[in-house]
This record gives C-alpha cells, structure tokens and sequence, in this order.
C-alpha cells in the first residue's frame, strides 16, 4: 500500500463522522527500546477519540487561555517544525515529512482506553516490558490533543448509539 492510499483512507474515514464526534481509534506503534534489548516490543492502544476538532475552539482551551494558563494566542507547531496538510486532520513535521493524524481524547467517560504490549509478536504483560523500554516510554502524557502517525494507525470506527455504545463499525488500513 502506498502512503497516497494511506493517507486517503485515514482521511476518508476520520472525515466521514461529524467533527468531535466520539470515535473508536486503534493503532500500534514500536515501542523505543534499551539498547540491552533486542526484541521488537510494540504497543497496541483502542481508545474512545475525536477527529477533526479546530484546537483553539474547544472550551477548556479557551478556558485556559482566560486563566492565562495557555499563551492567549495558538502557537506554532513543534515550535515551527509542523505544518498542516489537512487542516485540521494531518500534520507533517517540515524536517522528516513523517505525517501525523491530530486526535483528541474523548468525551465518553463510559470507554476506558486499553493498552497491550507484543514482545516479537506475540501478546505480553506490561509488567514483562517496563525493564526494557526506555523512560520516555513510561511517562504520562496528559494533554488536550496528540498525534499518531498516520502508518501506525490500524482503525478509525464510528460510534453506535448509545444502546450499542460497544459495537462500533471499524475502518481498517
């Protein structure tokens, strides 16, 4: 698959729910390991997220900037280093064209985000992992947007109504 249809299918289907709308997200990414470590260790997370979202318009954002706690202005991107390409689903960092798709976290407290780890491939406890990883891999972000890359994106599902709030219909890369 090349990263043109990657890139179409993430946007397609982030596009294809209204904007903030919560939705299933998946996607998996290699963890950054020891050098003591030769294993391939990647980590798997499903979330209940948003797409689509215009940062500087969401209420805790401007509620922040009233307190001051926030510039009064947005920022630019990676100080300077990111730009959009669609605004406001993909970025790409100007240095290493790697693309990104901007999430938020979601507003249903109902879905619990859910985290595996693969060691080579086959499924194991975090416990199993932490000795390996590097620090930067045990810290806790906390934040009102992030980014994933879009080749580490596995699904973007919508979600059903409330009666059916644990069936989603996944888009697969």
């Amino acid at each position: 698959m090349t990263t043109v249809a990657t890139i179409n299918e993430i946007v397609d289907a982030a596009m294809t729910t209204r904007k903030g709308v919560n939705v299933k997200l998946q996607w998996e990414r290699t963890c950054k390991v020891k050098k003591s470590c030769s294993d391939t260790i990647t980590k798997r997370t499903d979330m209940t997220g948003r797409v689509g979202i215009n940062y500087s318009n969401q209420k805790a954002v401007q509620e922040l900037r009233d307190a001051g706690e926030l510039p009064s202005e947005e920022q630019p991107i990676w100080h300077g280093k990111g730009e959009w390409v669609i605004f406001p689903y993909i970025l790409r960092h100007v240095d290493t064209n790697q693309l990104y798709l901007r999430l938020y976290k979601g507003t249903d407290s109902r879905h619990i985000p859910s985290v595996q780890y693969f060691r080579n491939g086959m499924e194991v406890s975090k416990e199993s992992v932490l000795d390996d990883l590097l620090a930067s891999e045990k810290s806790v972000k906390n934040g009102l947007c992030f980014v994933v890359k879009i080749e580490d994106m596995l699904s973007i599902g919508r979600m059903a109504e409330v009666e059916e709030a644990e069936e989603t219909e996944a888009i697969p890369f």
